[in-house]
């Protein structure tokens, strides 16, 4: 094995076993009967990874199609173009809630298939921030920067959440849910009524009058969305804080080391507002490869964390997706202490493009190795089933 899955930890891949609860009303009694059903018109000879791929690839292709008509993040697609985001994300939720079906009826559940799907999971994460950051007319700026950060931490909260409890919870109200579905009718109300409508305030997109509810405030209808999510995010921050003291207390662990394992992310979100403040070139002009760079690092620890999970290892606080961000903001930040930049605002784009090639390069590495990895400890195959079996 390597370092991502060391000797000593390898026996621990034939302990792993799935537990999630999902207590999503929703979920039990509409989706799931869809979900159910449309498993049945998959081929048993299909791997359960090849869904997710194919889910994936969906996205990856409305990202695409927004990069072709706004490249910069900040035009107007065509209506069918938001028409296919909604489509595209539809299809990837249902692909992806339906894998674990496929493995179940194939035989062929393990430990690869959940690294495979929390890792699509996390880098969708990202490129649906970007989508929708379009449909909402948030462009660069830090309201998109804002809701990047809200999304990863509630997936990374998630994740830690699974490694403490062995669980993963998605409660009544989740993103992998009705969050998605909520992105979902947002692409095609933008494809209706065209983006323009996000940036009116509350009472003008629904005519009503400054007598009706004062308190609330007249902001605009994107902003008050991303407000939303923050709040969801500080309810589920509650959820998971809660889920993981008692599951430390039942084991008669102490409590402590395991929030330590929040500092990772706090960490990286603080260290990136402080080059991103002392460099505000890059949220108005240089945001897409800052976010991709964000995403591909952020994917790169939540697959650390996840294999950290599978294999029953130590918690990972630290890795090398975190230092091209360490020194970006060091670099930013040197006036301040008085000294000069070793690099001006002018090289910083080539340095943000750098960081993302760099994020790209750790990620693929770390991804093709466990991948390999798991493949030979299990003889499988990744995206084809090696020896077909009974269904369980």
């Amino acid at each position: 094995m390597t370092r991502y899955i060391p000797t000593k930890y390898r026996a621990n891949l034939s302990k792993y076993k799935y537990s999630g609860v999902d207590e999503s009303l929703l979920s039990k009694y509409v989706l799931g009967p869809y979900w159910t059903k449309l498993v049945t018109f998959f081929p048993l000879s299909m791997a359960p990874n090849t869904i997710t791929g194919l889910g994936f690839l969906c996205v990856v292709a409305n990202l695409l199609t927004m990069f072709y008509f706004t490249p910069d993040m900040t035009g107007v697609c065509p209506s069918w173009a938001y028409f296919s985001f909604g489509i595209g994300l539809f299809v990837y939720q249902s692909l992806d809630a339906i894998d674990g079906k496929q493995a179940r009826r194939t035989g062929t559940s393990g430990p690869l298939g959940e690294l495979f799907d929390h890792g699509c999971d996390a880098l969708n994460t990202t490129l649906e921030v970007i989508l929708a950051a379009n449909a909402l007319q948030l462009g660069q700026s830090w309201w998109t920067i804002l809701s990047h950060f809200l999304t990863l931490g509630n997936f990374y909260l998630s994740t830690w959440e699974e490694y403490h409890t062995g669980t993963l919870y998605l409660s009544a109200f989740s993103g992998p849910v009705e969050g998605i579905l909520m992105i979902v009718v947002l692409y095609l109300v933008t494809a209706v009524t065209g983006p323009q409508i996000w940036v009116q305030t509350i009472r003008s997109a629904f005519g009503l009058s400054s007598d009706f509810l004062p308190i609330i405030p007249d902001v605009q209808v994107n902003h008050f969305l991303i407000a939303f999510g923050t709040i969801g995010l500080a309810g589920n921050i509650a959820t998971a804080f809660q889920h993981v003291v008692k599951a430390r207390k039942d084991k008669n662990l102490p409590v402590a080391p395991a929030l330590v394992g929040v500092l990772p992310y706090t960490g990286m979100s603080l260290i990136a507002y402080f080059w991103l403040n002392a460099s505000p070139q890059i949220v108005n002009e240089h945001l897409i490869p800052w976010i991709l760079y964000m995403g591909l690092s952020f994917g790169y620890t939540v697959g650390l964390m996840i294999t950290a999970h599978v294999t029953h290892q130590p918690f990972p606080l630290f890795n090398v997706s975190f230092l091209p961000l360490l020194f970006g903001a060091l670099n930013a930040n040197l006036p301040f202490f008085g000294f000069e930049r070793l690099f001006g605002a002018h090289m910083e784009n080539i340095y943000l493009w750098s960081c993302l090639a760099f994020a790209a390069a750790a990620y693929a590495h770390f991804a093709l190795v466990v991948v390999n990895d798991l493949c030979d400890y299990f003889d499988i195959w990744c995206f084809t089933i090696k020896h077909p079996k009974k269904a369980e």
